[in-house]
């Protein structure tokens, strides 16, 4: 009977902690080849505009596109998080993300920009640029 009672009152507990943590697990994560490139990939839906500075961040991967991050085959590398300064042609390196969870780190904003966008996001960094009025405009941490 203990079993019973203390079964049932951790299934309520369970949904609720389930509902907390099932919004970062349904993160859509769609990458794309970018164009002309054989074997690099950005994540179009983590490409975004940031409002108060007008930096674009994105994130590029070599591999497969074989589906959402968590599923990237751990030899495939890790994706590489970058913040782009399109008018400057400069880039910001905001770190690599190895398990898909890694968020913008504290003050990226004031990271060292680097010269040459295309030297270090490729094709995929160009393209990002070229569309940057369609990309979502949002107010980033």
């Amino acid at each position: 009977m203990k079993r019973l009672v203390v079964c049932l009152l951790s299934v309520p507990v369970l949904a609720f902690s389930g509902a907390l943590t099932f919004p970062t697990g349904a993160i859509a994560e769609t990458w794309k080849l970018a164009p002309g490139e054989t074997k690099t990939y950005y994540d179009v839906d983590f490409t975004r505009v940031d409002q108060s500075s007008g930096l674009i961040v994105t994130r590029i991967a070599e591999g497969k596109a074989n589906g959402p991050y968590r599923n990237w085959p751990a030899n495939k590398g890790p994706i590489l998080v970058f913040a782009l300064d399109c008018a400057a042609d400069k880039w910001m390196d905001l770190g690599m993300d190895f398990d898909g969870t890694k968020g913008l780190p504290k003050g990226w904003r004031k990271e060292a920009k680097i010269e040459d966008i295309s030297g270090a996001v490729g094709k995929a960094g160009k393209l990002v640029c070229e569309t940057k009025d369609t990309l979502p405009k949002v107010e980033l941490p």
